[in-house]
């Protein structure tokens, strides 16, 4: 008998045997009740969970979660009436991107709110971590306990970000519901460049190096001897090209790299995403040697700064990002020395919005700055620039999407008839290098408007006002974990408002508020459009130092981005 007739044989035989395959009746019904006990107790259990909740308060609405959905389709119909879209074609259109947009973060919340999954993820992350040596899809484990983060791994084994295939790629990925990536950083810089150039405004630009570039060592052995960094191929192309087109590049990487070798001492926090501080004042020292080569500022007398040195401990965001128990053991707290830096009388270091340099930066600008993320304040980067240069210094600074938020928030100072770029001289980028890859390099105009007129409510500095109001719209709000940053700032659309039960004449609000704290939302993040909150709002000019350089999402109406904001804080019933 041929292979092929034994192997036609074997199959009739065994479509035979499922054919006559018998199940006792027994049998069949314990199976099937017992699959639909295990799909029904899910949504049973989290029903019971959210009631309890709402009996403690915890919860506004009676409804469970799970009804959020049926409230999409109205806010889609909604949302296409007012995005004054004509033609049938076109507003479904819209319907749709809003619906798949919002079946995505519903889908989302439903994960991040499942009792079930909060039980056992944490559990199951830590078999995979202590046991297997794994990480999950934002945190890659390296030698114990060093940790590395996702996207900055991918910026050096990843395609040339400037391959053509790659900047297509990029431009024509993404999600169907949102604004095409532009990913070409040299068109984003070079417009900044041409537009700060208009005003007699210098650039440095400063591509900050990611963990794994300096020690890929601790991310596999194959680099144990290795003497210089590891870098994406297009990058030495990307810095040529600058250089050529006279923006000036402060490479920090070889200077990270070269005290790493030559002094043997790490650069980066095992755990955590930022380098260390011994490494941000490296890198504001020799930034302070680059400008006085190249940029003649005018002198000034010395601030005075002073510098006191005190000791930090805390568990780095890549340990919080794997989601492990909360007694884990496996990653330990890291203890650091930052250098906090006093102005002449004492006080703590304050950027000056009439200082003639302006610093842009991300998290690597706000670690040891931003008490939020844990590592102390007042040591930052632009702390330890301004104590170097013993001159005062203008900043901007938001955690997150380096390749464009702080350009976005200078052009909304810029618009709302504020000028930030007075008096500067000279404007230093900071960004993580990973962004040339990842990033969203929009074109942003930095055009001087005028004040809008007073319709959207402003509380006078030092005021407070309790208002009640409508919420009509609210802006993303990362998933705990989910991001490098523990800490998170969302705003607010509040219409129809109103103190002491009358209509206030200025009906609308922008609000800003905290989304999430430590890794945990606030109460704020389940805030939804159409429901009614009790607000305390301020100004935000009075808590801007503090919560300024949070990662924080703006409304998509671009009206709303130049409104003036107010920070709300709820008010318990």
């Amino acid at each position: 008998m041929s292979a092929w007739e034994l192997q036609k044989q074997r199959e009739e035989i065994a479509r035979r045997e499922v054919g006559h395959t018998r199940v006792r009746p027994a049998i069949s019904w314990c199976l099937i009740i017992l699959f639909l006990l295990v799909i029904l107790s899910i949504p049973l259990f989290q029903h019971i969970s959210e009631f309890r909740d709402y009996a403690a308060r915890e919860r506004r609405s009676i409804l469970p979660q799970l009804y959020d959905v049926f409230s999409l389709f109205p806010a889609a119909l909604k949302a296409s009436g007012d995005s004054g879209s004509s033609g049938i074609l076109a507003r479904v259109f819209v319907v749709n991107r809003f619906l798949l947009k919002g079946m995505k973060g519903f889908e989302e919340a439903l994960d991040d709110h499942s009792v079930i999954g909060k039980w056992t993820r944490p559990k199951i992350q830590y078999v995979l971590t202590a046991w297997l040596g794994a990480g999950n899809e934002k945190a890659y484990c390296g030698e114990q306990p060093w940790l590395f983060y996702r996207p900055g791994v991918d910026y050096l084994s990843g395609l040339p970000f400037l391959h053509p295939v790659q900047l297509q790629k990029r431009a024509v990925g993404g999600n169907e519901w949102a604004t095409p990536t532009e990913p070409d950083p040299r068109a984003a810089i070079l417009h900044l460049r041409e537009q700060l150039s208009q005003r007699g405004i210098a650039l440095i630009i400063m591509p900050t190096p990611i963990k794994a570039m300096i020690h890929p060592e601790k991310l596999t052995h194959r680099y144990g001897q290795r003497q210089t960094e590891l870098q994406n191929p297009s990058y030495e192309r990307f810095k040529e090209e600058m250089k050529r087109d006279g923006v000036l590049v402060f490479d920090v990487a070889p200077i990270l790299m070269r005290a790493k070798t030559l002094g043997g001492q790490e650069q980066y926090l095992a755990v955590d995403t930022h380098w260390r501080p011994e490494a941000v004042e490296l890198a504001a020292e020799k930034l302070t040697d680059f400008i006085r080569k190249h940029i003649s500022l005018p002198g000034l007398s010395p601030s005075n700064y002073r510098a006191e040195r005190s000791v930090v401990t805390n568990l780095g965001d890549l340990a919080v990002m794997l989601n492990l128990p909360e007694k884990q053991r496996v990653f330990p707290l890291e203890n650091v020395t930052i250098r906090k830096v006093f102005g002449a009388g004492g006080e703590p270091w304050q950027s000056q919005k009439t200082a003639d340099v302006l610093v842009l930066g991300d998290s690597f600008s706000n670690i040891y700055s931003l008490g939020a993320m844990g590592w102390g304040e007042g040591a930052g980067f632009i702390e330890q620039l301004s104590f170097a240069l013993q001159r005062p210094l203008d900043r901007i600074s938001r955690n997150d999407n380096g390749a464009f938020a702080v350009r976005k928030i200078l052009a909304g100072e810029l618009a709302r008839g504020r000028d930030r770029l007075a008096g500067k001289r000279l404007v230093i980028y900071q960004f993580a290098i990973r962004e040339l890859a990842v990033g969203n390099w929009k074109r942003i105009d930095l055009k001087l408007g005028v004040p809008p007129p007073l319709k959207y409510l402003a509380i006078p500095s030092g005021r407070e006002k309790v208002v009640r109001g409508k919420i009509e719209a609210v802006s993303a709000v990362p998933r705990p974990g989910s991001v490098a940053y523990k800490d998170h700032v969302m705003a607010i659309h509040l219409t129809d408002m109103e103190t002491d039960s009358r209509p206030l004449a200025e009906t609308d609000a922008v609000v800003y508020m905290r989304s999430m704290t430590d890794n945990v939302w606030t109460a704020a993040a389940r805030y939804r459009p159409g429901e009614t909150v009790t607000l305390r709002l301020m100004a935000w000019f009075d808590v801007a130092d503090r919560y300024e350089g949070i990662n924080r999402t703006e409304l998509d109406d671009a009206a709303l981005q130049l409104a003036e904001p107010c920070w709300g804080e709820a008010v318990k019933k």
